[in-house]
């Protein structure tokens, strides 16, 4: 969608269906993921304000103020109102220092390439599970076999 904003002309180039959404990530999907993007950043500023807080304190400094904890959330707010204009709209604006199409293309090359590394990790621990499961077994019908002896 970053692509589009920064060339509306690269759906053509590129064909529609490199940019339609799988089907499995819906519009309720996206929704639930943006607030779970939100929580977890109110979440992490939370625990930082609280830290700092706490190590005020321990150093015999004042503590600071909920203002300040306010301040740091306006990240939080900004994130969930682009968010909910995003989601009005159906339009994405490009981010980053001066967004080309190739950079974004870059960007969705790493992460196909992150989810490939992720499924071969996944198929390597289903079939380490199955290795060690069979070893077990083994290892167990071994050790039966000795007590029968």
């Amino acid at each position: 969608m970053m692509m589009i904003d920064v060339d509306p002309k690269i759906k053509k180039k590129k064909g529609a269906e490199y940019f339609e959404r799988p089907e499995d990530l819906d519009d309720e999907w996206v929704k639930q993921h943006q607030e779970a993007e939100v929580e977890e950043m109110r979440q992490k500023i939370t625990k930082k304000f609280e830290k700092d807080n706490e190590k005020l304190k321990a150093d015999g400094e004042k503590e600071m103020k909920p203002k300040e904890l306010e301040e740091r959330m306006d990240k939080v707010n900004e994130l969930a109102a682009k968010y909910k204009k995003e989601n009005k709209t159906g339009k994405v604006e490009a981010e980053g220092k001066g967004p080309t199409v190739e950079k974004l293309e870059a960007n969705v090359d790493k992460l196909n390439q992150r989810i490939e590394n992720m499924k071969i990790q996944m198929e390597d621990k289903e079939g380490n599970k199955e290795v060690a499961l069979g070893t077990s077994k083994i290892v167990s019908h071994h050790m039966y076999s000795w007590q029968n002896i």
